[in-house]
């Protein structure tokens, strides 16, 4: 038997294993690197959205307590002024009895607007949608403000156009909603103005346009009106007690319904509110 033995140069070999071992290395440690920067970023960005809610939530409890604690004082000075008078009779503490039904009222109509945001939040709030002639709403509505109007000293111009205007809806939010509408509009109208309520057919759809030549909201505040809370300077200006949750109800019932809303106004030019809903063809 005869033994042969090989050799060969194996340096080039190990330099070059070794070059991808350590390029192997680096790779790993870069590439975890940017997975933990990447994922920090990430994580970050899926943060705002909460982060948003919860600052949301936080200034919605703020508003909610500072609009309340104005009633509540009310509240809580007429009842001290009728303490100190325990003989007198209802006829004479007249005056207190009132302004107390009227704010607990007032906090009555926040509190179920809170609720009613509320619940739409948490989807809660279930719209029960069944085909509703949305032309008859609109004239009914028109009907039962015409006492107010006239009181206000206000002229009502209704154009409705069509007939059977079908479309799926609830129709108690329905009057809800034209009913904040039309209360705004007379809350800001001059004496001797004029609302026009509007309900026509355009395609597969229907327009509702609530229009007033009132005071009018300024261009930067148009952005805010549907803000919960939110009251403009011409409703401070006049003296009106809301909450500032009219509009904000009025755009949860539209999306409801799949509709859209969109508000045109100037200082002194009045307002203009249009509603658009899809029909039933």
């Amino acid at each position: 038997m005869k033994t042969i033995q090989i050799f060969t140069e194996i340096s080039a070999e190990v330099y070059y294993l070794n070059r991808l071992l350590w390029c192997i290395s680096i790779g790993i440690g870069v590439g975890a690197l940017l997975s933990i920067i990447a994922g920090y970023a990430l994580a970050r960005r899926a943060l705002i959205p909460i982060q948003k809610v919860w600052e949301k939530q936080q200034q919605f409890v703020a508003d909610a307590s500072h609009d309340l604690r104005s009633p509540l004082s009310v509240v809580r000075g007429q009842t001290q002024i009728l303490l100190r008078h325990p003989d007198h009779t209802i006829e004479e503490e007249s005056a207190p009895i009132s302004a107390i039904l009227k704010e607990t009222k007032r906090m009555s109509n926040m509190v179920d607007g809170l609720l009613l945001l509320a619940r739409g939040d948490s989807h809660e709030e279930v719209i029960s949608c069944t085909p509703v002639r949305i032309d008859v709403i609109i004239k009914e509505i028109a009907k039962k403000m015409e006492p107010i109007m006239d009181y206000k000293q206000l002229r009502v111009q209704l154009h409705v156009e069509g007939s059977e205007l079908l479309m799926n809806g609830d129709e108690n939010r329905l009057i809800q909603l034209f009913m904040i509408l039309l209360d705004n509009a007379i809350k800001f109208t001059q004496v001797d103005g004029q609302i026009d309520l509007e309900c026509i057919r355009q395609g597969k759809s229907v327009l509702v346009t609530v229009k007033d030549n009132g005071v009018g909201i300024s261009e930067h505040e148009l952005p805010l009106v549907f803000n919960r809370f939110y009251k403009g300077d011409s409703s401070r200006s006049r003296g009106d007690h809301g909450a500032g949750l009219g509009l904000s109800i009025a755009r949860w019932i539209v999306d409801q319904h799949q509709g859209t809303v969109h508000i045109s106004s100037g200082v002194g030019c009045g307002t203009t509110v249009k509603i658009r809903f899809p029909v039933i063809s």
